[in-house]
């Protein structure tokens, strides 16, 4: 069930980053971890995507993003956060900039996905692609980067990868 729940959150965040031309908005309205209408039937999955501008200073709003829609008592909320962080940090990083970008057009930018399981949530960051594959480094012990994908390696249940024509998700599953 998760391998195709994880094939549709992919089509649907594909067929979402595609179509919608809006500013970064919510496709949904989440109220502080509440899922109105949730069960637990296998054909009822709440997905909830929020779109946001690939700068650093958005990666916070992320963050927020999938804080809020868990609420503070869910017990993955603060190792979702963090993955989140990571995952919303490379988005911003590592992304391939459209050539000819003057200052006055809007920054590309990256989509945040939370869908939950019946046993836990999968998070998908979907950004315009890089030309490298993501891949755990191993990083010096004074360097000031390289550990995110180590870090979702560690913490999350799964994690992978998918590129398509509209760029690069890369999810988590935490259980």
């Amino acid at each position: 069930m998760t391998v195709r729940l994880l094939s549709v959150l992919v089509g649907v965040l594909a067929d979402r980053f595609r179509t919608s031309t809006g500013p970064a908005a919510a496709l949904w309205s989440p109220h502080l971890g509440r899922i109105p209408g949730w069960s637990a039937t296998p054909n009822h999955t709440p997905v909830i995507s929020q779109r946001f501008p690939a700068t650093t200073d958005q990666v916070r709003g992320a963050r927020t993003f999938v804080a809020d829609i868990l609420g503070d008592d869910h017990p993955l909320r603060d190792d979702a956060m963090l993955l989140t962080s990571e995952l919303a940090t490379n988005a911003v990083e590592h992304s391939t900039r459209p050539t000819g970008i003057t200052p006055g057009d809007r920054p590309p930018e990256f989509v945040v996905t939370v869908a939950f399981t019946p046993h836990g949530v999968i998070v998908t960051v979907q950004d315009p692609g890089s030309t490298r594959i993501p891949r755990v480094r191993n990083s010096d012990l004074d360097a000031t980067g390289g550990r995110g994908l180590l870090l979702v390696n560690d913490l999350a249940t799964r994690w992978g990868f998918h590129r398509d024509p509209t760029g690069t998700v890369l999810w988590f599953e935490l259980t």
